[in-house]
């Protein structure tokens, strides 16, 4: 082991003092250098593209266009589909998340709106709505 380490010792500054240049060829190396080179100009680096800039593809989600020619029907309150909440267009029904396309027993989501949905099965559609709660007031006697 002790063998291998001289020899390497040996040999790495021979090997760096016989690849040097000379004193003549690095002048040399700096004139060729210091001479003014053309460059880009402004108005032309200025329309270059960012090279480091990172496109990510813009994927568009197909959104079915639904025209109701009767937009009263509505679902029968006994019916067991119970919207509760709509959030991001996605709907709480029945107590699981449904978004546009997903379905719903033999019903199909075709829109989420703001506080309803619109499900389609064939040509028959049927509108569920959040059911408005009753504002009840409570008074209490102190004592």
């Amino acid at each position: 082991m002790k063998n291998i380490t001289i020899s390497i010792m040996i040999a790495l500054p021979l090997s760096l003092y016989s690849t040097s240049l000379s004193h003549d060829e690095i002048i040399k190396m700096v004139e060729k250098i210091k001479h003014e080179r053309p460059g880009i100009s402004l108005s032309v680096l200025d329309t270059t593209p960012n090279p480091f800039a990172i496109v990510v593809p813009v994927v568009e989600e197909k959104v079915e266009e639904v025209k109701i020619e009767d937009p009263k029907i509505e679902i029968n309150p006994l019916d067991s589909y119970h919207m509760t909440a709509v959030l991001n267009h996605a709907a709480f029904i029945n107590k699981k998340w449904y978004k546009v396309g997903d379905k719903i027993g033999m019903y199909k989501v075709v829109h989420v709106g703001k506080s309803s949905v619109t499900l389609r099965n064939g040509q028959d559609y049927r509108k569920l709505v959040i059911p408005k709660k009753k504002k009840k007031i409570k008074l209490f006697k102190g004592n």
